[in-house]
């Protein structure tokens, strides 16, 4: 997930909002300081490409002051965001990374409006655009300040993901191009109607290397196993290589067949992810609201809210929702749909939008039903001989290194009659190693000077002292 970052330092506050003011439009967000923020440092909130920088109408210059206009690729988050009545320390064509300082603010009240100096922040879902401006507020709920010391998770991407579910509706879209960390794919609508456009879904979708899973709508009008066939046979022809979501949200569905669809699904070598619905739908299927384990396991909760329209990543209402706290039965969503109204690069229409509260690793593991990848250490790379054979080393190592020898000098005393065996000295290899270095030591320290000192008197003639 593309890291994003606030574009000024922590203390600064929103000064001037998005929307109507003093007759006209504010397309953006003032930040600043009570008193003014002159020479205040802005940093770039994604990565990107700096497209515009200097002088600008409304902004201020000459050159350097005015504004940098970045454009953001979509690794990066995508979209352009500006920055004005600034000081830039950037130049057009450089690369600046999330986070990045790119200027400050600047001192020079004149060039806005005769108002304390702040920053004017804005957003364009795409390219640069008069009047496409969205509200950055909301694009930056879940920012990071760049001047606090930043944490990531271990085993996989930092903090929450955000993927699309896709079916037939979206047949045409480049899935590669969208940016999504993950993707679940439709495989069926009832008994009658197979989901073939998921088999170009999936095959788009692998070029990604980034999990996915698939999901099968129970229709309550339809045999359960005849659907359950429906399910497989896409499945199959898509190759298979994860789970699929129970979509239980047809009236008329009841708890007795989400658990019998959940077991045809199984007998026939599907692992069953989980059920997806809503909260209230779940709580009122007639026979009374089953448990996350009738469903298959896991719980993927569907509630938009005041149905959250925008560039899909800037509309996610975040991880402190209290819909993570609701339980469906007796668990707790592991992943939330929350707009059906995301913009993703290429596409004029709205998609499905999901939230997992995890890593990557962690996701595919609950896609896949398996357990989540850990750093392994060396060990686990060698077979059973190999960690004996090493075994075996490592203990004849440390039996030469902590076993006491004879010294064989001394045994050779004991040979000629010299000493009696109590007086044989033994030592561990490294007390031999210790007492020859001493010796050497001594040598350098004592026997070499008096050796020199002999050599210089007989060369010379003089008495040695």
């Amino acid at each position: 997930m593309a890291r994003r970052f606030m574009p000024v330092k922590s203390g600064a506050v929103l000064t001037s909002g998005f929307g109507p003011r003093w007759g006209t439009v504010h397309r953006g967000a003032d930040y600043g300081r009570d008193g003014g923020s002159g020479g205040d440092p802005v940093y770039a909130a994604q990565g990107g490409t700096v497209v515009y920088a200097g002088p600008a109408s409304g902004f201020g210059g000459p050159d350097p002051a005015g504004w940098v206009v970045i454009d953001h690729p979509t690794d990066d988050g995508s979209g352009t965001t500006v920055y004005g009545h600034i000081i830039r320390e950037v130049t057009v064509g450089q690369r600046v990374e999330a986070g990045q300082r790119i200027g400050r603010i600047n001192p020079n009240s004149a060039t806005n409006g005769g108002v304390a100096p702040h920053l004017h922040f804005e957003v364009h879902p795409t390219v640069w655009a008069q009047g496409s401006q969205v509200d950055p507020v909301p694009w930056l709920t879940r920012a990071a300040w760049p001047d606090q010391p930043q944490q990531q998770e271990e085993g996989g991407t930092v903090g929450t993901l955000i993927g699309i579910d896709v079916s037939e509706w979206q047949d045409g879209l480049d899935l590669t191009a969208t940016g999504a960390d993950f993707c679940i794919i439709r495989t069926n609508y009832g008994s009658a109607h197979l989901d073939w456009v998921a088999v170009s879904h999936i095959t788009d979708w692998r070029r990604t290397g980034k999990p996915y899973a698939y999901y099968s709508w129970l229709r309550p009008n339809q045999p359960i196993e005849v659907q359950a066939d429906a399910a497989k046979t896409i499945w199959d022809a898509c190759g298979g290589g994860a789970g699929v979501w129970i979509d239980v949200e047809e009236e008329g569905i009841t708890r007795t067949q989400v658990v019998a669809f959940r077991d045809a699904l199984r007998r026939r070598g599907m692992y069953v992810i989980g059920a997806y619905s809503r909260a209230n739908f779940w709580e009122s299927l007639p026979g009374g609201e089953p448990s996350a384990e009738e469903g298959g396991g896991k719980i993927w909760v569907s509630h938009y809210g005041s149905r959250p329209d925008g560039p899909y990543r800037d509309i996610y209402p975040g991880d402190s929702s209290s819909i993570w706290l609701y339980p469906l039965g007796d668990r707790r969503p592991d992943l939330w749909q929350f707009t059906d109204l995301g913009r993703v690069p290429g596409w004029g229409k709205g998609v499905d939008v999901n939230a997992f509260r995890g890593t990557e690793d962690e996701l595919r593991a609950l896609f896949t039903g398996t357990t989540p990848k850990k750093e392994e250490g060396f060990l686990m790379a060698l077979n059973d001989a190999e960690q004996k054979e090493l075994l075996d080393k490592t203990r004849a190592i440390h039996h030469e290194l902590t076993h006491r020898f004879d010294s064989r000098y001394d045994l050779d005393a004991l040979e000629r009659g010299d000493i009696t065996v109590d007086q044989v000295h033994s030592e561990t290899l490294m007390g031999y190693v210790l007492d020859n270095d001493r010796k050497i030591e001594d040598i350098h320290a004592n026997t070499l000077p008096y050796l020199r000192e002999q050599l210089v008197a007989f060369l010379t003639g003089k008495k040695a002292k």
